[in-house]
């Protein structure tokens, strides 16, 4: 295989994935257009890491995904996501400190007929936490026989390519991290050198990658945008009687191509051509749970620019009353009143709301009103 050859095609799919962006599913104006070509080359930075450089599952080693700078797959503001490309037929063992993060959690993704999906989940509820803060993690087909009996076991399906960690701050200035490595197992020794053929194929997957990500973030929020109900929900049977979505979460399957989790309960909205003189309120009762946060993502499902922006709240920031509702405003200026999503310009973005191993069903509901109501 060529290495010329599959740089070529690279490029060729880099032209298609730019021809999604400026198509009808792609940025309908001059902001959305810079948002998109702007999102492939975080999702080329991320891709090229993980899949080029660090893309035999013989020598796994954890790409952190998200940055304030780099970013995609509707990520949560300030949460930590590391994956690793492994082989469902191959054994690994992950180990490291636990932290003291509010949640940390392990999921292994894989593709079956062309489609996404999710083929095991494992949290620090499962784990055994040394007096030291150490843990142990393997993963393979079958329980291993070398494996200690205090490690944690998550069973690999055949179709089995990533694993992602996550780690989510309730304190995020006093928690610590995770920290964590992954090896196969047994020890392969030293990667060989790389070779033409390997690179080739290499740079084939990141070229289709590239297309796959971008084309499944554009398509969910054309979806949701069409049909003026929840990005997070499967159709207009959640539309009440008043054309607005309802409360019913949706379950992480339905969004697998966006790689979620089933240990967080997802709910959200799309608004359209929000005016000047418009808001969008989201309200709802606070869940119990370990971390909760309500957010913006725009078209490309990249959170904004929440360095500078008040563009994602917690449930640390969001105030509650006495009776455990809350309410929170989406709109272009500061309402004056707390609890305020700032647009940062956008008139048309995703509202994106999740609760992690929250007790009971999460309850939120949207509603579009006057600024001036």
């Amino acid at each position: 295989m060529s290495a010329q050859d599959a740089w070529s095609r690279l490029l060729g799919r880099m032209a298609e994935v730019g021809e999604i962006i400026a198509g009808p599913l792609g940025g309908r104006d001059d902001r959305e257009r810079a948002e998109g070509y702007r999102h492939l080359t975080r999702v080329f930075s991320i891709a090229t890491e993980m899949l080029v450089e660090k893309g035999d599952p013989r020598h796994p080693a954890f790409t952190r995904w998200m940055t304030p700078h780099r970013k995609m797959y509707g990520d949560n503001p300030g949460t930590v996501y590391d994956a690793a490309i492994i082989d469902g037929t191959g054994t690994y063992r992950i180990a490291g400190q636990r932290g003291t993060s509010a949640y940390l959690g392990f999921c292994v993704y894989g593709t079956t007929d062309g489609a996404k999906r999710i083929l095991g989940n494992l949290d620090d509820d499962e784990l055994t936490i040394g007096t030291d803060g150490a843990f142990e993690l393997w993963l393979s087909a079958t329980r291993p026989a070398e494996m200690p009996s205090t490690a944690a076991f998550l069973a690999l399906d055949p179709d089995t390519t990533e694993v992602m960690v996550r780690q989510y701050f309730a304190e995020p200035e006093t928690e610590q991290q995770a920290t964590y490595t992954i090896q196969a197992v047994p020890d392969p020794g030293p990667p060989p050198p790389l070779t033409e053929a390997v690179l080739a194929q290499r740079l084939d997957t990141l070229g289709d990658y590239l297309h796959d990500t971008v084309e499944a973030e554009t398509t969910l929020s054309a979806l949701s945008a069409s049909i003026t109900t929840a990005v997070f929900r499967s159709g207009a049977e959640y539309v009440d009687k008043h054309g607005a979505p309802t409360d019913p979460p949706l379950d992480a399957s339905v969004v697998v191509r966006v790689m979620p989790t089933p240990a967080i309960q997802y709910s959200g909205s799309w608004f359209d051509d929000l005016g000047d003189d418009e808001r969008l309120v989201i309200e709802g009762t606070a869940p119990t749970c370990r971390y909760w946060s309500i957010q913006l993502l725009t078209r490309f499902m990249e959170s904004g620019d929440w360095l500078h922006h008040p563009v994602f709240l917690t449930g640390r920031d969001i105030t509650v009353k006495d009776d455990g509702t809350f309410q929170v405003v989406v709109a272009h200026r500061d309402p004056g009143q707390g609890n305020w999503l700032a647009t940062t310009g956008l008139t048309s973005a995703n509202i994106a709301v999740r609760a992690l191993k929250a007790e009971g069903t999460l309850d939120v509901r949207f509603r579009r009103e006057s600024s001036t109501h």
